[in-house]
Parts: structure tokens; sequence; C-alpha cells
């Protein structure tokens, strides 16, 4: 089952410039799945450029092991 998540990316606190190279977040509706995520490349390359957050319906796999 497909669920919509909000990713959003780093932002440098004092330039307020985007890190597109640094791990972004992902809020989901279950807290098992929102997180720190590092290595998803692909989601970041599907943000048009000056976006901070972009919505995406995506499957989680497997459930992120909280250890």
């Amino acid at each position: 089952m497909k669920e919509i998540v909000l990713v959003c990316l780093a932002i440098d606190a004092r330039t307020g410039a985007l890190l597109p190279d640094a791990p972004f977040l992902v809020k989901a509706g279950r807290a098992d799945r929102s997180g720190v995520y590092d290595q998803e490349p692909e989601v970041i390359a599907q943000l048009l450029p000056g976006e901070r957050q972009a919505r995406f319906a995506v499957r989680f796999a497997m459930q992120r092991d909280s250890g």
C-alpha cells in the first residue's frame, strides 16, 4: 500500500541555502517510518530547483530498524 510522505531537504542554518547532499527528513503517517534518510539520491533528484520540500507517494519495502 502506498503512503503520501513529506520529504524536507536540509538547509544551512546560517545562509538558508539548500544542502542537497545532506540526509533528508521524511515525515510519514507512522512514526516508525518517519526519520532521517540518506541512501535515496533518486528522491532528491526529483525535487525541482529551489524546492525545500515535496510530497511523494511511497511504498515502504520493510520496517526500518529503530536501533
